[in-house]
């Protein structure tokens, strides 16, 4: 019982470490409001075409980014930096690279990895590339 107790307290104090930042949130949604949004078709012509990426990867980085963000998808940008712009390791639950490697999976079919530390992608479009040229090798071999 006593364990029990002591469990949950353990977990109410370690859960806002684990939580997003929702002020952090609500200001990088802000800086993203003046920038008009684009739906997942639009948003794939304007950025990711030209770069290649195709199109089943930036749909599905619209799709799951704002489930561990809460950011706009729409509004973001290839050059915005993950952490000094976006500040996903503050906006985001602790475990989002694990739900997006999972979802990454169940979506294709492809695991990432758990040596991939995501940590080392700087931008919004290094991300892409990434996630881009993993579904590409699997599906030249």
């Amino acid at each position: 019982m006593w364990r029990l107790i002591k469990n949950f307290f353990y977990s109410l104090r370690s859960y806002p470490d684990l939580s997003p930042d929702l002020r952090m949130r609500q200001r990088v949604n802000r800086m993203l409001s003046d920038r008009p949004h684009l739906n997942p078709n639009d948003w794939h012509q304007r950025f990711w075409q030209s770069l290649d990426i195709t199109q089943p990867v930036s749909h599905f980085v619209y799709r799951y980014l704002p489930s561990y963000s809460g950011l706009d998808c729409g509004k973001i940008h290839p050059s915005d930096r993950l952490q000094e712009d976006l500040y996903l390791s503050l906006v985001c639950w602790f475990d989002w690279q694990q739900s997006l490697r999972q979802d990454f999976f169940t979506q294709f079919q492809i695991d990432l990895g758990e040596e991939i530390d995501l940590e080392t992608l700087s931008t919004i479009e290094e991300l892409m590339v990434f996630l881009d040229r993993q579904l590409m090798s699997i599906n030249r071999s």
